[in-house]
Formats: structure tokens, sequence, C-alpha cells
């Protein structure tokens, strides 16, 4: 199992040693989450924190862009050093346009869904998409409940990509641990996002129970 810990639920005031030991824990990527106040109800990190997290390691940055306007800040989220953007098939824009301009640009993506979205509304972007991220709980704040019905999305999307052939990863984000993070590997998920839970114990040892999921 893929792990990708998101760093919203990291110590601050430590980040650039926990960013190191998700990193010697064989973390897949790092989770970043990025909300406008107007997409979700919540502010979080901008540029320049990706900036300086892209400056302390190698490993990949997936950003979440929770943001209504992806279309207009992409390039400068590229710029600050993130690996692949994760967008919302619900932000108001034309979503396929916006993938083809990221991909011409030599960027990578991936699309979210949120939990009231019927997860084949992703399904026409699949093709060329690193990552289909299922949100398991109401994107905006860490700590919340996991959703049992997202399990049937990741079943559901896990068929269409077997079927259609294809190579994109399966991430599932939102109320992660050992107990939820097992059921999800089992309906199909390839990646794991988790921020309370492993940021709550001991990294390392939060990560390798995930792992072996």
């Amino acid at each position: 199992m893929l792990v990708s810990p998101s760093i919203i639920s990291a110590d601050m005031g430590n980040l650039k040693d926990q960013v190191a030991r998700c990193d010697s824990a064989g973390s897949y990527s790092l989770h970043l989450d990025v909300m406008d106040g107007h997409f979700v109800p919540n502010l979080t990190i901008g540029f320049d924190f990706i900036r300086a997290i892209r400056k302390n390691t190698g490993m990949k940055l997936e950003t979440h862009l929770m943001i209504d306007r992806p279309d207009r800040y992409y390039r400068r989220f590229m710029e600050s050093g993130s690996d692949t953007l994760l967008i919302h098939v619900e932000s108001p824009i034309v979503t396929g346009e916006l993938l083809k301009t990221i991909q011409g640009e030599g960027g990578k993506y991936g699309v979210v869904v949120n939990p009231e979205t019927p997860v084949e509304r992703s399904f026409p972007f699949l093709e060329n998409a690193e990552i289909l991220l299922v949100m398991s709980v109401h994107p905006g704040f860490s700590g919340q409940k996991f959703i049992q019905e997202s399990l049937g999305k990741l079943v559901e999307a896990r068929k269409y990509i077997k079927d259609h052939g294809l190579k994109t990863l399966l991430e599932i984000d939102g109320g992660i641990n050992d107990v939820t993070g097992k059921m999800a590997a089992d309906a199909g998920a390839d990646i794991l996002v988790s921020g309370s839970y492993i940021f709550s114990g001991v990294i390392e040892e939060k990560i390798a129970l995930l792992k072996s999921l």
C-alpha cells in the first residue's frame, strides 16, 4: 500500500523534521491541502509553503487544490514545486480544458470527487490522469469521521480503471486509519492519504502500519 501523509496535520513548529521522518518511513508522496475559504470553509497553505517543502524533500508533492479557480493559479503551484495537481470535478471551471492545459505545459494531474458527487463524473478525465482521489470526508477540515459510502466508489472506480486498461492510481482521503485504511485497501485503493492518524502518534510506526495493509 502506498501512503501519502497529509501535511496539514503535522506539527508546523517541527515541519522540517516531520517531513524528513515521513520520507525516511517510506512515504510515497506528501499530500498538500490548499484551501481558499470559498470552495471549502477553511484557509490553509499557498505557494510559499509548497516552495519551502520542496526545498526540504525529494518526495513527490501532490497538491490538492480545493479552490474555486484552479485555472487561474495552477501554473504558480507547478512553479512552486508541485509534482501532481489534484483538481476537483466540482470546481466551477471547464475541467477538461484545464487538464489539457496542465498536460500541455508538462504538468501532471489527478481528479477529485467529493462525497456527494457520483464517481462517474471523473471517468471522462481519467485517461491521462495520474490519480483519481475519492474523498471520504467533506473537504475542509482534518479529523473527520470516515464516510462508509466512499468504499462503493472505490469498487466502481477500480472496475472502470481495470476495464479500460488505465494506469490511474486510486487514492482515498479522509478519516483514514488502520481500520478504515484496510477497508479502503480491500475496496481497491492504491494510495491512502492520512493526516491526523499519522501525526498523532509515532510517525514511522503509523506509516509502516498503513503500508502493510
